[in-house]
């Protein structure tokens, strides 16, 4: 309630903490999507350096959530890379589950799942995964998931499905995401079928997308941004694989620096630091403009 407070009435020094997490749990990805910071060609020259250090270590990642832990709703275990190559996930999805943290992990699923592997991902207690499939044929899939494989992906979905139904399991459920383009409009009433075959928790269609990222097809002005604010630098932050915290998860990646250390972030008191109190401001106080990437971030209009 305090961090909700906060946030509404724009406070710029907080004595809240974060209730969301956005961990990077893998920097790589075996797809190469090019709307992705690690796939898009355009993109790759931004890429951050901590990208070509691996996955995240179980260590690095408890040292880095350890003062989080208390307050914490829910962890996204995911950003630009696919989190399920990460050896340790397991790890990772049991020992929040363990501390009553609620997880989330989005997947493009297109890599092979042994029955072996996808009862780890139930046991460890994930609550929610979001699997990524833009296309009800091979064609259309393949012209955004660069590299992936359609009926893979359906057949790890599906015998996902049956060993959670065989357990009666209720706490994971199942997300199919597909980004809606030009080129798989047509697919929209077939993937409606697919995943009602599948039985899947839901199936969740973003409109709007291009092959070159997510476009907000609407005008977003300066005073709406002021109005908006942006639930980011008050409700949650981010961790990249190393362990360095960041202001959120958009400034990492088109150049706002990072703030320091996670496993420091209380006794280096980096939830007031000085560029997230400015950020804070900029969207409180009219007479301090707004940095240039938050007018360009569209987090700020969901």
């Amino acid at each position: 309630m305090l961090c909700l407070t906060e946030m509404i009435t724009k406070r710029s020094i907080l004595h809240s903490h974060p209730i969301y997490l956005r961990v990077e749990v893998c920097p790589y990805c075996n797809l190469r999507c090019p709307g992705c910071l690690l796939g898009g060609l355009n993109m790759s020259e931004s890429n951050p350096d901590h990208r070509k250090s691996g996955a995240m270590k179980y260590e690095v990642f408890k040292d880095s959530i350890k003062d989080f832990i208390p307050y914490l709703f829910r962890v996204w275990l995911y950003d630009e890379g696919e989190p399920l190559l990460n050896k340790d996930i397991y790890k990772i999805l049991y020992y929040l589950n363990k501390n009553n943290v609620g997880t989330c992990v989005s997947s493009n699923f297109s890599f092979p799942m042994s029955n072996d592997n996808l009862e780890e991902l139930i046991n460890s207690g994930l609550q929610h995964l979001i699997i990524s499939v833009d296309g009800a044929t091979q064609e259309s899939y393949s012209q955004y998931r660069i590299g992936g494989n359609l009926n893979l992906v359906l057949s790890n979905i599906q015998r996902l499905q049956s060993l959670l139904n065989q357990k009666k399991n209720k706490h994971l459920k199942v997300e199919i995401q597909f980004l809606e383009f030009d080129h798989n409009k047509s697919d929209r009433e077939q993937m409606c079928k697919i995943a009602k075959e599948l039985g899947v928790w839901r199936l969740t269609i973003i409109e709007g997308c291009s092959v070159d990222g997510i476009d907000v097809k609407q005008v977003i002005t300066k005073e709406k941004k002021y109005n908006k604010g942006c639930y980011e630098i008050w409700l949650g932050t981010t961790i990249n694989s190393i362990g360095e915290l960041g202001t959120c998860d958009y400034g990492e990646d088109f150049g706002i620096p990072n703030i320091g250390m996670a496993k420091d972030y209380r006794i280096g008191k980096l939830r007031n630091h000085k560029s997230l109190i400015q950020l804070r401001k900029s969207f409180g106080e009219r007479s301090i403009p707004l940095h240039d990437i938050c007018q360009n971030c569209f987090y700020s209009i969901k």
